[in-house]
């Protein structure tokens, strides 16, 4: 009972404390006027960001899948699923960027290296970093949602999620008609501010829930 409960907290005060700090980091880019796609050393922090956003959803969705009534458990699996998809594709992306398009041209190596960068369209990376965070992660707040139903607090939690869904996928449309621009506007709401809030909305829920509820 303790575990779950501890999990969750721990994971949703860890993404909070990163989506936050992605924030700071894109708005010192925004006050200095910096191109985007960023410069190191802006290139590496997002990059760590991103990888250990995407990963630590994985343990606070499991908490939240644990936590939640049987007869809704359904909506959580599902979720938990998407999630865990999203992870994958989204360190793939990053991990490609910090290793392999990090080294090539100091290899001597770099014919067909614009298609695995993680920023820039067209790129094979990007796209599956759309993907996860414009498909997967949308998903995984849609079937979330229907698991929140109680007046109150838990309407909330599913009116936020419900809210970041339909933004993700706004876009991964982005991405489908070739508009940056409105990736550039849905990006900070879908995959910032909006899941921190959530997040910290989930954490009061988590701390609420009696104990004979959780395993």
């Amino acid at each position: 009972m303790r575990t779950t409960k501890a999990v969750g907290m721990w994971a949703g005060g860890g993404f909070t404390a990163l989506a936050l700090l992605y924030l700071v980091v894109l708005s010192v880019m925004m006050v200095r006027e910096l191109p985007f796609p960023p410069q190191e050393p802006f290139t590496t922090t997002f990059h760590a960001i991103m990888i250990l956003a995407a990963l630590i959803l994985v343990p606070l969705w499991s908490a939240v899948h644990l936590a939640t009534p049987a007869d809704r458990q359904v909506f959580t699996l599902i979720s938990l699923a998407f999630v865990v998809m999203n992870a994958v594709v989204v360190c793939a992306n990053r991990f490609v960027a910090l290793t392999m398009v990090r080294q090539s041209p100091g290899l001597g190596r770099t014919a067909g290296l614009e298609w695995f960068q993680p920023y820039g369209w067209p790129s094979v990376m990007y796209a599956f970093e759309i993907l996860g965070w414009g498909v997967f992660f949308s998903l995984a707040c849609l079937f979330l949602a229907p698991a929140f139903h109680a007046p109150g607090l838990e309407r909330g939690i599913a009116a936020t999620l419900a809210t970041m869904g339909i933004l993700s996928l706004g876009g991964a449309l982005g991405l489908f008609v070739g508009s940056t621009a409105l990736l550039g506007v849905i990006a900070p709401l879908a995959w910032g501010l909006g899941p921190a809030a959530a997040t910290v909305l989930i954490m009061f829920w988590l701390r609420a829930r009696p104990r004979d509820l959780l395993r």
